[in-house]
């Protein structure tokens, strides 16, 4: 089999959902384009804006590829990505619909596993792993890649999850080359914490993924104690139980799907998203690669605003999720921040508790069929 050089770590598929349904090309942006002096003074920045299509952009010349004495392979990008980019466009597929209550369910776990894969295999992740790692070779690099790819599933799956539309907008949603974000209004982009290749960490309350799906919908993560009451005083401090690589619950009747953003709050989404890209950002008309010229205001905590729902979904604290089978026992249980039982006298509380929710919902579901039966007699 012909091996492949042209590695997308944006893949060709999700450009495509960010360009009207026949367009072939759209524009690309050249943050920090070759700079070239003509001999009359005039300045030239070289490809600063190119329009081709989606194989065009977002690629490096094997960027997956490792090489074991002088034999180059590709099992990376053509198994690994292969994999996770089909089962992540169904996932995206399905978040972004209007059915999506009813479609994600089979995909709810590769939509966060493709989110933390998409977020490592760009250059900034890839060099963010040097930075955190320190790997011997370029082969143990990659290696590191798939060892690590799964490591902010935990967090995300705890955190409230805002789906936002663009709907209403004249301006929709571009696409960055770290298409997965974190923002946080506390840490400016000239801020240590934001100097390439790093990011304000995930475990901070404050720190919000942003995650265009399409042109028409984002979504926004955000630890559950933050989206409830932000504030600069919360956003730099570590969230409750932060933790890497553990299992945990998915409730997604939790997302939020309620905002129609206005332009001014696409506008603002996007000036965050090219702020923090890399190199290179694309959109479907030329005008949307420049929110800050349209946006009236651009200063970077005042940006939070746009993120801060007020969705009874976020209402109550102290949740907890009870898993039971068949016959009411408990199989598993923890609160909103992953904590589960430690010792065998919580987990008998716990089993407790259990069996008197139970109790009270079999009574309601009794009263209820009798109310029933009672209104059919008459």
């Amino acid at each position: 089999m012909k091996l492949s050089h042209k590695h997308h770590y944006v893949p060709e598929w999700y450009q495509k959902r960010f360009m009207f349904e026949e367009q072939k090309a759209y524009f690309r942006l050249d943050l920090f384009p070759e700079i070239i002096k003509r001999p009359d003074g005039k300045i030239i920045k070289k490809g600063e804006i190119l329009t081709k299509g989606p194989g065009k952009f977002f690629y490096e010349i094997d960027l997956y590829t490792t090489n074991y004495f002088g034999h180059k392979n590709d099992d990376i990008e053509r198994h690994l990505f292969g994999k996770i980019d089909t089962e992540g466009a169904a996932a995206i597929s399905a978040m972004a619909s209007p059915d999506w209550m009813r479609l994600i369910h089979p995909h709810i776990l590769k939509y966060f596993e493709y989110l933390d894969a998409q977020r490592l295999r760009t250059p900034k992740g890839l060099n963010w792993l040097v930075k955190e790692t320190k790997p011997k070779s370029y082969n143990d690099l990659l290696m590191k890649m798939q060892e690590v790819r799964r490591m902010h599933c935990t967090m995300w799956a705890e955190a409230s999850m805002e789906v936002v539309s663009a709907n209403n907008s004249g301006t929709k949603f571009i696409v960055s080359d770290t298409p997965v974000t974190f923002y946080n209004s506390v840490f400016y982009p000239a801020n240590a914490k934001c100097v390439f290749p790093s990011d304000p960490e995930i475990y901070l309350k404050g720190t919000r993924t942003i995650f265009p799906l399409d042109m028409n919908h984002c979504a926004i993560l955000t630890n559950v104690e933050y989206a409830r009451s932000p504030g600069k005083l919360k956003a730099p401090k570590p969230r409750t139980n932060p933790r890497y690589f553990d299992e945990t619950i998915i409730n997604y009747s939790d997302i939020i799907r309620e905002r129609e953003l206005t332009e001014q709050q696409v506008l603002s989404i996007n000036y965050i998203l090219k702020k923090r890209a890399t190199k290179y950002i694309a959109a479907a008309k030329k005008d949307w690669l420049f929110p800050e010229n349209y946006l009236k205001k651009t200063d970077w905590r005042s940006l939070d605003s746009v993120f801060v729902s007020n969705s009874t979904k976020l209402f109550g604290t102290n949740r907890e999720t009870f898993i039971g089978g068949k016959d009411g026992k408990l199989i598993a249980t923890q609160d909103e921040f992953g904590r589960k039982p430690k010792s065998k006298e919580e987990w008998l509380e716990k089993e407790k508790q259990a069996k008197a929710m139970q109790e009270h919902v079999m009574k309601l579901l009794a009263k209820e069929k009798s109310n029933k039966s009672f209104q059919q007699d008459k």
